[in-house]
């Protein structure tokens, strides 16, 4: 398969290429020595022997999972309600995801269980029921929801004179008793004006891209989003301020707290991200309008009554492994592709992705043992959503618990937050509404041309509507900042392998609890299915020294070198190029000439471009420096002063494994 994007890819590849090396001294012709030809094909669309990387490995439309089948499962994840450990249908959505992957074939599943405390508020499927409220001088207010650190069973019910504190008031400079007796009122801050900092152009703006399929981004880039036309961005930053005001409460003493959201009702109802972080008073949010009249309320001296029906639950708490075995399982020989969710959050698409690794695995179920040359492993995580997330609980993350599964893994796959529709906010209706448009996909993959293309190019076959990808470490497109893609479980990415995932915009209307169909689209979740189905039969199809993360590594380095200042800006393209010219022999099977080059040309070209004196032998600081592989939060990490020294080490185990597959 050769579409206009992969070819126009090699093109600009070869330019960059051409000039880098000319930078360096060395010849374009070298660029060409090893070039690979096209693998034959084997009679089957769906599975075939890939000799050379160039050749992408389409999918069988005819083994895809039908739209059908993810609207069924997204029925029955939206009849669940929320999906927190302890909660009603908490255990009966895990025994479906773990059934389902053991009937398309999944074997010796891992399973990992814990005890801990869940946070409860029995507000689903009945909102208006009493468990939250709100009244000032008598008169009752709605309240669409509470905050995710919040109350204590101890103290449900709190009444006390309002009082306005700005909400980014430092809690550490609060006394003690500062607000003791007070009923705490607190508004978010509206988005600030540009310039933005970094901080903020991460999360609550459109960013630069490397590939985005749609012409237009859904607004001015790194500009104020208008929640009108899409209101995730602006959630994002509105839902991201409630801590604050959470944190006032505690460090004042006040008796409960209430949040002045700038969002509507319908946009804050049962808009929740529930975790067991203890408080000594509730804390809950209204909306807008209502925010309003609460302000003046405080103005007035007024006095408010809250009730918040919340409880602590003694739960159990369980993830698991599970295998498709591959030809080689069981043996040294056999490599593992793992793909990575969590399954706890607050509603449908938030924590679906579950659902569409069932639908990966659904594909593959339908390929012959034999014929799958890895091993897919099923990662399901609930870590996600528990107090201290998956960091801070790492001792239940199931690669650590069962640790002997590491040393197989060759590449992890994050999926999240699919099959989601855009929401805006409808100020004169007071909700939010859906547009009709699809919510972006934002993608990430390393910093290697391989995987780049590879991913670019299942979202093109699968006819993706607003797929957004973004390469770590590269610059974007339009030369503009870039944006993290938050795809999930940063811990069990730390296992040293290629990183690839995809983590939908967020939040939205998909992480309400009361929304239910009205934001998801089952040919959306196919289509990104069948663009991980593609992504995922090309890690099964190619050699795995192809995407080692040591190749997203060199190009950090190098790119870190110039950032540092260690060589120059035409050194720094020179040597980007001289890596991208060495690996199209990688991905052509040359490894003894890519092992030759990278160690006459590009190790040789950082030891002139480095003082003379420069020291190769010294350690990197920190245990295991060239082992953290990379994160979904961001790229390889290397310690402030090593650039170079990182990137030769890089560029030295990068020979070594080349060389290490000559030999075999």
């Amino acid at each position: 398969m050769e579409s206009a994007f992969t070819r126009r890819y090699f093109v600009n590849a070869g330019a960059v290429a051409g000039l880098g090396l000319a930078a360096l001294g060395v010849s374009s012709a070298r660029a060409a020595e090893g070039k690979g030809g096209s693998a034959a094909a084997d009679g089957e669309s769906a599975v075939r022997t890939a000799s050379s990387a160039y050749d992408l490995t389409p999918i069988d439309e005819a083994k895809l999972m039908p739209e059908e089948l993810g609207q069924q499962w997204h029925e029955f994840k939206d009849s669940c309600g929320p999906l927190y450990p302890g909660y009603a249908h908490f255990d009966e959505y895990l025994d479906f995801i773990q059934s389902t992957l053991e009937d398309y074939g999944c074997v010796d599943t891992l399973t990992h269980e814990w005890d801990m405390e869940s946070y409860f508020v029995d507000d689903w499927p009945e909102h208006d029921n009493g468990c939250m409220t709100l009244s000032v001088d008598g008169e009752d207010i709605p309240v669409p929801t509470n905050v995710r650190l919040t109350g204590d069973e101890d103290h449900q019910d709190a009444e006390g004179e309002l009082l306005f504190v700005d909400i980014d008031t430092d809690p550490e400079k609060v006394k003690e008793d500062a607000y003791a007796g007070k009923v705490l009122v607190c508004k978010t801050a509206s988005m600030p004006e540009p310039p933005y900092e970094d901080s903020f152009i991460k999360s609550y703006v459109v960013t630069d891209t490397n590939y985005r399929s749609d012409p237009e981004p859904p607004a001015p880039m790194i500009q104020r989003v208008d929640p009108t036309v899409n209101t995730s961005w602006n959630n994002r930053w509105d839902f991201g301020q409630w801590s604050k005001a959470d944190k006032l409460v505690k460090a004042g003493g006040a008796v409960a707290g209430v949040i002045v959201s700038n969002l509507t009702y319908g946009n804050l109802y049962g808009l929740i991200d529930r975790q067991s972080f203890r408080n000594p008073a509730p804390v809950i949010v209204v909306d807008r309008k209502q925010g309003d009249k609460l302000v003046e309320a405080c103005q007035e001296g007024k006095s408010a009554k809250v009730h918040l029906a919340a409880q602590y639950l003694k739960a159990k708490n369980h993830n698991f492994l599970t295998f498709l075995p591959g030809k080689n399982y069981g043996t040294d020989a056999d490599e593992y592709i793992t793909i990575n969710t969590h399954s706890d959050a607050m509603n449908l698409t938030q924590d679906n992705g579950a659902l569409g690794l069932l639908g990966v695995f659904h594909y593959f179920s339908q390929i012959p043992q034999e014929r799958r040359a890895k091993t897919l492993v099923a990662c399901v995580d609930t870590r996600h959503f528990i107090e201290g997330f998956e960091n801070k609980n790492f001792q239940h993350d199931p690669y650590q618990v069962f640790s002997d599964v590491i040393p197989k893994v060759s590449v992890t796959i994050g999926m999240e937050h699919l099959g989601e529709m855009e929401g805006a906010e409808d100020y004169e209706q007071d909700t939010i509404v859906p547009t009709g448009n699809p919510e972006f996909s934002f993608m990430k993959a390393d910093d290697n041309d391989w995987c780049a293309r590879v991913l670019i190019q299942a979202a093109i076959d699968s006819g993706l509507e607003r797929a957004d990808v973004k390469i770590d470490g590269r610059p974007g497109n339009a030369g503009m900042p870039k944006s993290l893609v938050r795809a999930v479980q940063a811990s069990t990415h730390r296992l040293g392998c290629c990183v690839i995932g995809e983590a939908g915009n967020w939040p939205g209307a998909h992480t309400q609890e009361y929304t239910g169909l009205k934001f998801f689209s089952a040919k959306k979740f196919r289509d990104e299915v069948a663009t991980w189905t593609q992504v995922t039969s090309n890690f099964m199809d190619v050699d795995s020294i192809v995407y080692n993360i040591v190749w997203s590594n060199i190009n950090t380095g190098i790119r870190a070198m110039g950032e540092a200042e260690d060589i120059s800006s035409t050194a720094t393209e020179g040597l980007l190029g001289n890596v991208a010219s060495i690996f199209t022999q990688v991905e052509a099977g040359a490894y003894d000439v890519a092992a030759r080059r990278l160690e006459k040309e590009t190790a040789g070209a950082i030891r002139q471009l480095v003082a003379e004196d420069y020291d190769f032998d010294r350690e990197l600081p920190g245990e295991g420096a060239l082992d953290a592989g990379s994160f979904m939060l961001g790229g390889t990490e290397i310690p402030e002063g090593y650039e170079a020294l990182a990137t030769y080490k890089y560029v030295m185990q990068a020979i070594d494994l080349l060389n290490a597959k000559s030999e075999m």
